[in-house]
């Protein structure tokens, strides 16, 4: 009995600590060379990309690596689409009808600019990471909630205003947001610039909790979620 129990709780515990030190003895370089090898490749067929992109890599962590190291690497956020999605959603708050009607549309600008310009707002990265990733092979799944970065943009009135990755490797959950990871908008000219950062892969969920709050509290992968708010701001 004692050892039945002490795998249920160790079942249970274990996907709390998903974070990428997991990963610490899997050298990425191979992965990253490859998304290298690949850089500029449009996505008019995205499982060629994705075979391109996993074909010589032996493990899940690699392959996902390799996917969304190439999407941070080659799409673009597009500040237009989010300041239109931002400021069209404020106006509609009251009106869920017409929001939900607009949203329709609007989702299909975005991925319409995704495939055409590789261009997008954080949507579209989700979206993006959860295909070519599904298309490897590998379980992930689209987060929808708050940016707790800019207290207003994080206002529940206002509805969730951002959404990032989960993905499962060796059998546990890990938050990934390659939005982030990306790059910045450069407010002087509302240009992006590519600057990579790896902190949002596999990011510890303790840590990612402070700029992340999903709608549904179990993606934090914490037994209690824990508002605290970064002064680093990413748009």
């Amino acid at each position: 009995m004692n050892r039945f129990i002490l795998l249920v709780c160790f079942t249970f515990i274990v996907p709390l600590h998903a974070q990428r030190s997991d990963f610490n003895k899997i050298d990425f370089t191979k992965a990253e060379h490859i998304a290298n090898r690949y850089k500029g490749e449009d996505l008019t067929n995205l499982p060629l990309l994705v075979h391109h992109l996993t074909s010589q890599l032996e493990t899940d962590a690699e392959r996902f690596k390799a996917i969304y190291y190439w999407v941070s690497h080659n799409i673009s956020g597009n500040y237009d689409l989010m300041h239109t999605n931002e400021r069209t959603r404020k106006k509609l708050k009251n009106d869920p009808e017409e929001l939900q009607r607009w949203n329709h549309q609007f989702k299909k600008e975005v991925f319409t600019k995704l495939l055409s310009d590789k261009e997008t707002l954080c949507t579209g990265y989700a979206y993006l990471i959860k295909v070519l990733s599904n298309l490897a092979g590998l379980e992930c799944t689209i987060i929808h909630g708050y940016d707790l970065n800019n207290s207003a943009k994080s206002n529940k009135q206002n509805g969730p205003n951002h959404s990032w990755n989960a993905i499962k490797l060796n059998g546990k959950w890990y938050l990934c947001d390659a939005t982030w990871s990306a790059g910045y908008t450069d407010m002087s000219n509302f240009l992006f610039e590519f600057e990579y950062d790896n902190t949002y892969f596999l990011m510890k969920p303790s840590e990612f909790v402070k700029t992340h709050k999903p709608l549904d509290e179990k993606w934090t992968l914490l037994p209690l979620s824990t508002e605290v708010h970064d002064s680093k701001k990413k748009l």
